[in-house]
């Protein structure tokens, strides 16, 4: 069973995971006016509301596509938590059948702590923008989600986006939200917005238009807390006395820490 796990595991990089790269630096000035105003407004709602908060905590559960060689599609599933206190602390954790990690910036380090692997690796990041590309840069994991994380979440002014649709309200979780789809140059991608209420994400879905199969990778968040209590020792990371500072490692779509030393 592990076996076969591996070998669809290895067959793709899923293309979500460079999902990353094409909400960065993108300018769509000229594409806005072929997104519905209903779509711009409630996106542009979830946006300020998100990039403001000082502090937030959320559960969430992911789905990843991955596909053989010889076309055959399985999804891997993980889970955990996360909380952020902009702009420079965020803890995360993701449990999964091939990850059992823990993630801390503490405004000076980000710092991934692999349990499985009992090792962990460390880079400089003063900001959770600039965690996501140390960790992207030095390990070659993407984290779509990561991009409601940040300042802006899913700004227009800063994401591929050429068109935009309401498509109507739909239910996530017995929760009445707003259902808006976008298409994108690299990717199309689809987003669920909490309708009463904070206009909190609660379903993201990231399509590799481009890539065999169209892989998806989909983000559920859950158990929302904006004015979270914060442990004052959660962003001190704190490995294990054993673990082992890792010096050249790869961390695959699903989370899974790949020694190449090794």
């Amino acid at each position: 069973m592990q076996d076969a796990s591996s070998r669809f595991r290895n067959a793709l990089s899923i293309g979500a995971a460079a999902s990353w790269l094409a909400f960065a630096g993108v300018s769509t000035a000229g594409a806005q006016e072929d997104i519905e105003p209903d779509a711009t407004t409630v996106l542009a709602g979830m946006s300020k509301y998100l990039g403001e908060l000082q502090s937030f905590s959320a559960d969430y559960d992911v789905d990843i596509d991955t596909i053989s060689d010889d076309g055959q599609k399985l999804q891997f599933s993980s889970s955990g938590e996360i909380t952020v206190q902009r702009p420079d602390k965020l803890y995360a954790t993701r449990e999964g059948a091939f990850a059992d990690a823990e993630i801390v910036l503490d405004g000076k380090n980000i710092s991934v702590l692999g349990k499985e692997l009992n090792g962990y690796l460390q880079f400089p990041a003063a900001t959770i923008e600039e965690a996501v590309d140390a960790v992207r840069d030095n390990t070659g994991f993407d984290a779509p989600g990561a991009d409601l994380l940040g300042a802006r979440p899913l700004d227009l002014e800063v994401t591929d986006v050429v068109s935009g649709v309401h498509v109507g309200m739909a239910f996530v979780d017995g929760i009445e939200a707003h259902h808006l789809a976008f298409r994108g140059k690299a990717v199309d991608w689809q987003l669920w917005v909490q309708a009463e209420g904070d206009p909190l994400p609660l379903k993201y879905v990231i399509t590799s238009k481009w890539v065999y199969g169209a892989p998806e990778y989909t983000l559920r968040l859950s158990a929302w807390n904006t004015g979270p209590e914060i442990p004052t020792d959660l962003f001190v990371f704190a490995p294990p006395a054993d673990a082992k500072l890792l010096e050249s490692v790869e961390i695959d779509d699903t989370g899974q820490f790949i020694n190449e030393a090794e």
